[in-house]
């Protein structure tokens, strides 16, 4: 059926990259692709709705309820998208928008080590990240990192025992290998690599959605994020930009907050404050890249939208065959996070998204004094490896302020802070529920708390 009125909205992007014919918001789609998604009760329409337009569904993504439609030959899909969207049945309906690795796109290229050696597990970015007293708490056993991405040298000595494929979704097959001859060729391995130098005890799964050049569809990246999730990872690095939003990558997204999964994402190399997509997803942890000295790199975006920063340049990991390689960019500093994030998934097993997102975001160096002109600007400052899995594997009970130190008085104020004047919350609710209970701590908790530290009542005892 119609809609009886008919609203457009189309947002002015920037040309990113040039892979196949420009939508009007400048986004490069997949030549005669579309992504549909009805409305919820209204799937018993699809067939009627594709022969009306005489569309072709190619795939459909389980669990998230998209579809890629082939529209009939001779059709520009972007154009019989938006005549499909005014059907009261359709949720959304949008041309297939390609992604691009944010290097390729700004010709950022590694510089290979052949004449500049370095350290792989020694370099600066480890030191200043005192990475190895991190690894001394936990190094990330028991979890899996989706990089979805270009592929994975999956044979790269500095990866063994580490990596393992998942899917190529570019060549359809099972082996997502990070292939030579492009220019987005080793930026997945490079991604790995970065991750396994902060969480080296971590599995890493590849999933291929970018070809060699760094563009890859929408709808593909999308079914790789659910893929990633239903087969465990707990934490999904997303190294790639476009100007605006895929609508079946945003319920790919979706899918993976409802399953408790982190994702991370790079920021983009446009030295603007112009949100990139997926990092502008409110789910999303959107990464920043500072220089060797913690200001902003040249190239990073910036903006109120990002969550953190991390070092994004002169990073050294591994690349194609056995090479390693120096690199700049976004997507470098993306990885440092996400490998953080499953260091505290380690460290804390039953934490949930929200409370990773906290633990990574709360106890974050800021760099704030140091980038005056981007105050506010690169989150809340450089990802702490080490905070961040300390803030989770405190073990005293009632220890809201986690200084090792508590139930007291300072802790009464944390909590009173909290429930009343918009304070920080515990960044590990396993200790912050003392009455004991389920959820963030509330008067129950308060009404303990005092009644423990002046009435002689009960010791706080947290669920296990």
């Amino acid at each position: 059926m119609r809609k009886y009125f008919i609203s457009v909205f189309i947002v002015p992007g920037l040309l990113l990259f040039s892979a196949g014919p420009l939508a009007a918001n400048g986004n490069p789609y997949v030549p005669g692709q579309m992504v549909l998604k009805l409305w919820a009760g209204q799937e018993d329409q699809l067939d009627s709705i594709t022969n009306l337009y005489q569309a072709t569904i190619v795939d459909s993504l389980a669990g998230v309820g998209c579809y890629l439609l082939q529209a009939p030959e001779g059709q520009d899909p972007e154009s019989l998208s938006l005549e499909m969207e005014y059907e009261t049945e359709v949720e959304y309906c949008d041309a297939n928008y390609i992604l691009a690795a944010p290097e390729p796109v700004q010709s950022s290229q590694p510089f290979i080590d052949l004449q500049a050696r370095g350290d792989f597990l020694t370099q600066p970015a480890s030191t200043r990240l005192s990475l190895p007293t991190a690894q001394a708490i936990n190094s990330g056993t028991g979890v899996s990192v989706g990089v979805i991405d270009v592929g994975v040298n999956l044979v790269h000595p500095a990866l063994a025992g580490n990596v393992v494929s998942g899917f190529d979704f570019v060549s359809n097959d099972a082996v997502a290998t990070d292939e030579p001859g492009g220019s987005a060729s080793g930026h997945g391995t490079f991604i790995a690599g970065v991750i396994k130098l902060v969480a080296p005890s971590a599995e890493i799964k590849a999933y291929r959605v970018l070809d060699t050049t760094g563009n890859g569809d929408g709808f593909s990246i999308a079914e790789a994020v659910v893929r990633a999730v239903d087969e465990g990872c707990k934490v999904i690095n997303l190294s790639m930009v476009m100007s605006g939003k895929h609508g079946s990558l945003d319920q790919a997204l979706t899918y993976a907050r409802d399953h408790n999964v982190m994702v991370v994402a790079a920021a983009g190399n446009d030295s603007t404050e112009v949100q990139r997509y997926p990092a502008s997803d409110s789910y999303v942890l959107s990464v920043a890249a500072l220089d060797s000295f913690d200001l902003k790199a040249g190239f990073s975006n910036y903006g109120s939208d990002i969550s953190l920063a991390a070092p994004g340049t002169m990073v050294y990991a591994p690349f194609l065959d056995t090479l390693y390689a120096w690199w700049n960019g976004t997507s470098f500093a993306a990885p440092f996070v996400a490998g953080t994030a499953a260091l505290v998934y380690a460290s804390n097993p039953s934490a949930t998204w929200e409370m990773v997102r906290d633990a990574l975001r709360n106890t974050a160096t800021s760099v704030d004094s140091i980038n005056p002109l981007y105050e506010g600007k690169l989150g809340t400052g450089m990802v702490n490896p080490l905070a961040a899995v300390q803030s989770v594997t405190s073990s005293v009970c009632g220890d809201l302020d986690q200084n090792q130190i508590g139930p007291d008085l300072a802790d009464l104020t944390f909590l009173v802070d909290f429930l009343f004047f918009n304070g920080p919350a515990c960044t590990n609710q396993m200790i912050a529920r003392i009455d004991p209970g389920t959820g963030s701590p509330d008067i129950s908790d308060l009404q303990y708390l005092i009644d423990y530290l002046f009435f002689a009542g009960s010791v706080p005892v947290c669920a296990p």
